[in-house]
């Protein structure tokens, strides 16, 4: 059983540092979620390999209930409530907020140094089970606190479900985040109130298998901003709005509209090529018309005056010009990222949009012109 308990700590460490390297490379410019999560990975990997050495060196690793791990379990945990709020609001996050959110960790982290000052002895106990009959003690009930507070940064995880700040991620994406973040907290506290070797090793298979999942997430998973339905409502509601933009625009001179939307347009294509504006997912027609000093009625039918549908067609169109850059030129070659880059919310939008203004699927699109190519290379 000791060798098996070995051998999946030092797995964990090495599955982790992969996942972590992973995450590093495929780090874009400016994306810090993916940094965050990265550098959270790393600390199990440093956790994980200290307990192989104390292990191979016959050394006895810290008990799972001393203050010290139950504190430091604590600050993963709070970790792992800081990725989530980086992946829902891109930057909210700067130092201040972040001591903020560590500050109840800062507080127990002290009140722990100020009693070893003070002579306080914690005594070694296996579990959380055999502390409950000294509870009256003040080195026991802190302990018993702190396993407590393990459970608690999850509520922050579930208030962020109820916000409707999202950006990067949608409500399924954060559905299925608290639940593996549940199930390794509820592991960890199975290990510290028994304290058995298998429990512990089936809690580094439970722990590992929750890190590597959050992995999948971030790198294949979160691109999913909204559902179809709720793309095709926005859609139709788009469409009302247009009708209703048409009627109030027909009341215009003729002339003088066509004057001023050429006018327009010409100051919108500047613009957008100036500031690329379209690789914001949160980009609208409102921000649009704010920028140029008009007014979305305004804006929109001039769009439609010069070949677009309407704003979501316009957009669309530069977004997947700006994909078929990136994919050409090789600054990408993951569709799913340039997608994401060049501002897509969702994947199934994104390949709405190529299919309507190219006809086919990426892979076809691609597959069919390296054919072309090959054939002129042999004419």
């Amino acid at each position: 059983m000791q060798h098996l308990y070995i051998a999946t700590v030092f797995a964990g460490a090495l599955v982790c540092l992969l996942a972590s390297l992973l995450l590093f490379a495929r780090c874009k410019a400016g994306e810090r979620s993916r940094i965050i999560l990265a550098v959270i990975v790393s600390f199990s990997v440093y956790n994980y390999i200290t307990r192989f050495i104390a292990l191979c060196n016959g050394d006895v690793p810290e008990i799972v209930v001393s203050a010290k791990l139950l504190l430091q379990a604590i600050f993963m945990v709070i970790c792992y409530v800081m990725y989530p709020i980086e992946v829902i609001a891109p930057g909210w996050l700067n130092l201040w907020r972040i001591v903020k959110l560590y500050s109840g960790w800062l507080f127990l982290l002290c009140v722990y140094l100020v009693s070893l000052w003070a002579g306080v002895q914690y005594t070694s106990y296996n579990s959380l089970l055999e502390m409950f009959a000294h509870a009256d003690r003040f080195e026991v009930w802190f302990r018993l606190l702190l396993a407590l507070l393990v459970f608690s940064p999850i509520f922050v995880v579930l208030f962020m479900h109820r916000t409707t700040l999202y950006r990067n991620a949608d409500h399924v994406w954060i559905r299925k985040y608290i639940l593996v973040l549940f199930i390794n907290i509820l592991a960890y506290i199975l290990v510290v109130m028994f304290n058995h070797p298998v429990f512990n090793i089936v809690y580094y298979y439970i722990s590992v298998g929750c890190s590597l999942y959050i992995v999948y997430m971030e790198l294949f998973d979160r691109l999913i901003g909204k559902s179809v339905e709720k793309s095709v409502a926005e859609e139709k509601q788009t469409q009302m709005e247009v009708a209703v933009e048409e009627d109030e625009e027909a009341l215009l001179e003729k002339c003088a509209i066509e004057q001023r939307n050429a006018i327009l347009i010409e100051r919108l294509d500047a613009y957008m090529r100036k500031s690329r504006a379209w690789r914001n997912p949160d980009l609208s027609l409102n921000t649009l018309a704010s920028e140029l000093f008009t007014n979305r009625t305004t804006l929109s039918q001039a769009m439609r005056e010069n070949g677009y549908e309407n704003y979501t067609h316009y957009v669309g169109r530069l977004r997947i010009d700006d994909f078929l850059q990136q994919i050409e030129s090789g600054q990408s070659d993951n569709f799913q990222e340039a997608f994401f880059f060049v501002g897509f919310r969702s994947r199934v939008t994104a390949l709405r949009n190529f299919r309507q203004f190219v006809g086919m699927t990426p892979s076809e699109y691609f597959q069919r012109k390296e054919t072309g190519m090959e054939e002129d290379a042999v004419e």
